[in-house]
C-alpha cells in the first residue's frame, strides 16, 4: 500500500485515501477491510505525517546547507560567555556557549556545548559533597534537521536524582574525537567554576 501512495494522495484524509486506493489500485478485499478499520486509518495517517516530515527535512537540508555552518558559527561567537558578560544582563542562569566549540563546513564537523553558571555548579556541589562523580551522558537523534545528535550531560546525587550540567550538539556520536572534545569542554567549565567557588 505504501509503495502505491503518490505524493499527491498523501494530502488526503485516511478515509479519502482508502477510497482512492480502492478506486485506482484494485487492492485485495482483505487489505481493503483492514484499511477500513480505525487502526488501518491511523497507520495511513502516521505514514502520511512521516512522509511529510521527511520532505520538510530534505527541503531544509537542501536550502541552506553551506550557509547554515556560517550561521551556527556566528551564533556560537555571539553567545560565548565572554561576549555575554559584556552585556549587563548576564546572570547565573544565562545559557552560554563554551568557548572551545568547533564548526567546519568542509569536514561537516559541528561540536559545541551549552551550559550556565548554575548548571556547572551542579557538578561542583556533587564533587564537594564527597560522593564519587558519575558523569551521565546520553545523545539523541532526529531533533535537528541537519541530522546532528543532541547530547545531555549531568550527574546524580545521593538520592539518585539527575542534575543537568550541560547540553550540546555534535555531528556524530559514533566517533571518539567529538565525544572526547565535548567532555573536555565540560571539564574546562568545571575547573573554572571550581576556581571561582574557591574564592567566593
Amino acid at each position: 500500500m505504501k509503495a502505491k501512495c503518490c505524493p499527491a494522495s498523501l494530502s488526503k484524509t485516511p478515509e479519502e485515501l482508502v477510497h482512492h486506493a480502492r478506486d485506482h489500485f484494485g487492492l485485495p478485499p482483505d487489505l481493503m477491510s483492514a484499511l477500513d478499520t480505525p487502526a488501518g486509518a491511523n497507520s495511513l495517517k502516521r505514514y502520511r505525517g512521516n512522509e511529510a516530515r521527511k520532505g520538510d527535512a530534505a527541503g531544509r537540508k537542501g536550502d541552506a546547507a553551506p550557509s547554515s555552518y556560517a550561521a551556527v558559527e556566528q551564533w556560537c561567537e555571539q553567545n560565548e560567555r565572554a561576549q555575554l558578560m559584556l552585556k549587563s544582563d548576564f546572570k547565573n542562569h544565562t545559557v552560554y556557549v563554551v568557548s572551545d566549540w568547533m564548526i567546519d563546513s568542509e569536514t561537516k564537523w559541528v561540536t559545541y556545548v551549552l551550559t550556565s553558571e548554575k548548571l556547572t555548579t551542579n557538578l561542583w556541589h556533587i564533587k564537594e559533597s564527597g560522593m564519587p562523580v558519575i558523569l551521565c551522558v546520553d545523545t539523541t537523534h532526529r531533533l535537528v534537521a541537519e541530522g546532528h545528535s543532541v547530547f545531555v550531560c549531568g550527574v546524580r546525587d545521593i538520592a539518585q536524582k539527575f542534575h543537568k550540567v550541560a547540553y550540546g550538539v555534535q555531528h556524530s556520536d559514533k566517533a571518539v574525537a567529538p565525544n572526547a572534545h565535548m567532555l573536555r569542554m565540560v571539564a574546562k567549565e568545571y575547573l573554572r567554576v571550581k576556581e571561582r567557588m574557591k574564592w567566593s
